[in-house]
């Protein structure tokens, strides 16, 4: 007699999946295996292994006579470190959910966990073998914020901490400093950590490099107070020097390094977002040269969006930049674009709403490929991408159900224009905006644009506006995924309004000089036609 509990089982497991199917739980997806948590861990043993091998100078002692003492301090040294390791990441893990979900994040923070120990191993080296560095000094010449400027300027300062933390009990642990050097450590962490949240500036991280080493300072004078009958003022002066310069060579291994980070791991500080801030860059000049109108829009949604960012405190340095490149691609037909066409010649006139549509749409994908080609930063490029989510180009929707509506008037049918004329045929593309500074841009875009029909312009009128477009853009749903709360969007409709009403308020007409007025005509009258400057020139 054949079994058949197998067969019922395939049936039964058959019938559960489509039962799951139908009801829309369907099994997850499994798994990529770069980004599975056993890879991670993995990566992080790996540091350890690697921090073990570059620290241990001779954990065996001489060769061919093992001491078991020291083979004993060794075991602790190391099972200490990975303790220590396995704290760090539970810590970061706690203070910053899901940062560690990542596996490329985590080998980043590996990778500079461990270059940040290689200078302290060369000077323990150089220590050992010359007698330029005193022994007593050694400890506090360790560039111990390395790790956390990096970390910082790279991630957040939760990560800088967390790093920070386990470089110092490293060094520590293998240096055989005590209390005093992790003390120093602990309080350069927390100093260059602090310091590097929003840098802009090399210099900045110069600055905090030198705040981080006197801090450092003062991890040296209590030391010299517990030991007062040991020390000597040349000691102090030394160990206090020895930090100072300490903290100088942490803070240009950092500038040196930080490009070699960015790159392969697709990251943007703000020291390589302010150098593209510079409206030099070829990009803009042409958009200014063959696009002028859409390089003033830029300018001012630039305006409004690092206003709005500074509202909820956003990166609003990040929002700038974005903002100056978001419609490049509009480069590829220009004259398509309202605020670049002259006055009776709008090429739309000539073509259908679905090709009209087809034109506009089509800057995101122009935009995305100039700013590749021009090796723009990924936050700039995602923006790019993202500032018009999937919404609705309104105007030639419309303009088609108007044409359809009058073919079949004409024709004497009827019809559901909703069925003919089907609204995603006049979208963008996507993908909806996945940041704040993202939507942020997506907002003020449109409201920009939309500013400069007003007729007449008041608080009152601009904030209309602005509750207008927000709303319709939130109930099409463009604003899911940009993690935006409610009291954060009123903050940025305020900013807007603000900013708006600053930068469109009236002029008070200058007064007229009827003496003036009759000199400039009769000597404006004996210039030839190509002198002659127009009124807002002459009446600034």
């Amino acid at each position: 007699m054949v079994d058949q509990q197998p067969i019922v089982s395939k049936i039964r497991e058959k019938r559960t999946k489509s039962r799951e199917r139908q009801g829309g739980r369907a099994p997850a997806a499994p798994v990529p295996w770069n980004e599975r948590a056993g890879l991670r861990v993995g990566i992080g043993l790996l540091l350890w292994v690697a921090a073990v091998v570059l620290m241990s100078a001779d954990p065996w002692g001489r060769p061919g006579q093992p001491d078991p003492s020291v083979c004993i301090h060794w075991i602790g040294t190391i099972t200490l470190l990975l303790v220590g390791l396995f704290v760090a990441a539970l810590g970061l893990a706690v203070v910053r959910p899901g940062i560690l979900t990542r596996t490329s994040t985590v080998l980043l923070l590996c990778l500079i966990a461990f270059v940040a120990l290689i200078p302290v191993k060369l000077i323990i080296y150089v220590e050992m073998h010359t007698p330029f560095i005193p022994a007593g000094v050694t400890p506090f010449l360790f560039p111990m914020a390395v790790a956390p400027i990096l970390a910082t300027l790279l991630l957040e300062g939760a990560a800088g901490i967390a790093l920070g933390l386990w470089v110092t009990l490293a060094v520590c642990l293998f240096s055989g400093a005590g209390v005093p050097l992790f003390l120093s450590g602990l309080v350069a962490t927390v100093v260059s950590a602090s310091m590097s949240h929003r840098t802009r500036t090399r210099a900045r991280v110069v600055r905090t490099g030198l705040a981080a080493g006197l801090a450092q300072v003062s991890c040296v004078f209590g030391a010299t107070a517990l030991h007062a009958s040991h020390s000597s003022v040349t000691t102090v002066i030394d160990q206090a020097a020895a930090c100072i310069g300490g903290g100088f060579v942490a803070a240009v291994l950092a500038l040196l390094l930080l490009p070699l980070f960015e790159s392969p791991f697709r990251i943007t500080s703000d020291i390589t977002l302010l150098e593209l801030s510079d409206l030099s860059h070829p990009l803009l000049e042409r958009l200014a040269f063959e696009a002028p109108g859409t390089y003033h829009h830029s300018l001012v949604v630039a305006n409004l969006a690092q206003a709005a960012a500074d509202e909820i405190d956003a990166n609003s340095l990040q929002a700038r930049v974005c903002a100056y490149f978001h419609d490049i691609g509009k480069l590829y037909k220009p004259a398509f674009f309202m605020e670049n066409i002259r006055a009776n010649q709008n090429p739309h006139d000539r073509l259908s709403p679905s090709m009209s549509t087809l034109v506009i749409t089509s800057h995101v994908k122009e935009g995305v490929s100039l700013a590749i080609h021009h090796k723009l930063p990924q936050p700039v490029i995602d923006v790019i991408r993202e500032h018009h989510g999937t919404s609705l180009v309104s105007y030639f929707h419309n303009k088609a159900k108007a044409e359809m509506a009058s073919a079949y008037a004409a024709s004497g049918d009827a019809a559901d224009l909703a069925d003919t004329v089907e609204e995603w045929n006049f979208r963008y593309p996507g993908p909806k905006p996945s940041t704040r500074e993202s939507a942020i841009i997506g907002l003020a875009d449109p409201i920009e644009a939309a500013s400069r029909s007003m007729a007449k312009i008041t608080p009152g009128s601009l904030r209309d506006l602005v509750e207008n477009i927000v709303n319709v853009r939130l109930e099409d749903g463009q604003l899911d995924h940009c993690q935006l709360t409610l009291v954060e969007l009123a903050r940025i409709k305020n900013s807007f309004v603000f900013t708006l009403a600053s930068m469109l308020h009236a002029r008070t007409p200058y007064p007229q000089d009827e003496d003036r007025d009759k000199q400039s005509s009769k000597a404006l009258a004996h210039q030839p036609a190509h002198a002659r400057l127009p009124d807002d020139v002459l009446y600034g």
